[in-house]
């Protein structure tokens, strides 16, 4: 392979494994592709970010994402969204809103049991979820449906609710002061690894 299509392979919006599997899509942003493992959101993982609280709008990280993987002919998912990330997404010029869904889950069932259900199914390249709450087993059984399914999963969770260890796959933590958004990526514990201004 020559140096020229090296480069291009590296800049792809889908980054392969050595089969060929596409096992990331870039994030749209470099700074935060260099923060996130294997150089974008994972395809068949899950992706926790942890707000502040509600009036801290975090989609925006995923919609270069959601607007490619729109295009690529299976759903995207948004389970019970509030009511800003809900028209962010709808009103999106750049997305194919035929292959969007909203999911409200029923009364009696936890909105995570839709999500895994939704993730397992294969039938969806990604699955958006407002869980209110936060639990380490569930993490891990979304994982696993994630993996399954080949669908990126991405979790947003107020900060409040966030205070137990995450099962998850990329945990990144947003901070909001007067107009500037940090971004750093936690471990499980909620440690620090690395962070980035944006």
């Amino acid at each position: 392979m020559n140096t020229v299509k090296q480069l291009h392979h590296l800049n792809a919006a889908d980054r392969k494994s050595a089969c060929g599997a596409s096992l990331v899509t870039t994030s749209g942003c470099s700074v935060l592709d260099d923060m996130l493992p294997g150089g974008g959101w994972p395809k068949g993982g899950v992706v926790e970010l942890v707000v502040p609280d509600d009036h801290a709008e975090a989609i925006d990280l995923v919609m270069p994402a959601l607007r490619r993987l729109s295009m690529q002919g299976r759903w995207i998912v948004l389970v019970t969204p509030p009511l800003p990330s809900r028209a962010s997404v709808f009103t999106d010029r750049e997305i194919n809103a035929n292959q969007v869904l909203q999911v409200n889950s029923h009364p009696g069932r936890s909105g995570l049991w839709t999500v895994e259900s939704m993730l397992r199914s294969g039938d969806c390249a990604a699955v958006l979820a407002w869980p209110g709450c936060d639990t380490e087993l569930m993490d891990k059984r979304l994982q696993k449906a994630a993996t399954h399914g080949k669908s990126l999963c991405v979790l947003f969770r107020y900060e409040s609710e966030a205070t137990h260890p995450s099962g998850v796959d990329v945990r990144l933590k947003v901070e909001v002061s007067e107009g500037a958004r940090a971004v750093y990526r936690v471990n499980s514990r909620g440690d620090a690894l690395s962070g980035a201004a944006l």
